[in-house]
């Protein structure tokens, strides 16, 4: 069994609301990573239209770093999840912590069998990425030159990760070291524990 984590060591996720669409639409554009559509402003209920949205905030002070998003929801067992985080604000490494965190609170979360991401070159570095990672268990394909920003094409490069590929990561001492100790990805944290017997 897993714990929707929402904190690391140095990030946090809060339960995003309709008024910070205008700032996940500015982090959109400065981050390069998702072409911003003109009809998306006119839709400002980012929460609505995710499963779960989450303002990405540096643990400590606050300073907000971008936005996580689990969307689309399938009945075939699978969700897509998006981390959109300002390149001027995010610290190397921020990327992946932040991507592990949505990761484990889908399985958490969702009765789901697979968690999906998209993301250009554009944005490997933040997640400690480099394209032959597509070519390795989790990479699913590339779609050539599909999208168009920052004035030229980019592939589009499809990730996954299985239930049952997650639940043997979290034992990964690496994993692991994102949770302050003595926290695990399978157990609540004690003040989460205290909180309810109140």
């Amino acid at each position: 069994m897993l714990f929707p984590h929402t904190t690391s060591r140095r990030t946090v996720l809060r339960p995003a609301v309709k008024g910070d669409h205008p700032s996940f639409l500015g982090t959109l554009l400065r981050t390069g990573i998702e072409s911003v559509r003109p009809g998306a402003a006119a839709n400002p209920d980012l929460a609505r239209r995710s499963n779960a949205a989450f303002i990405v905030t540096q643990r400590g002070n606050g300073d907000v770093l971008g936005f996580s998003t689990l969307f689309g929801l399938d009945p075939a067992g699978h969700i897509k999840s998006g981390v959109y985080l300002d390149p001027q604000k995010a610290r190397l490494g921020i990327g992946s912590e932040v991507i592990y965190l949505s990761i484990n609170y889908a399985f958490a979360s969702f009765n789901i069998d697979q968690v999906i991401t998209q993301t250009t070159e554009a944005s490997f570095d933040t997640f400690g990425l480099s394209t032959s990672d597509n070519e390795g268990p989790g990479g699913m394909g590339i779609l050539r030159d599909h999208l168009y920003f920052r004035g030229r094409n980019w592939d589009l490069h499809t990730f996954q990760i299985k239930r049952q590929e997650w639940e043997g990561q979290v034992n990964n001492t690496e994993i692991q070291r994102l949770l302050s100790a003595p926290h695990d990805w399978r157990s609540a944290p004690d003040e989460v524990l205290l909180s309810q017997c109140d």
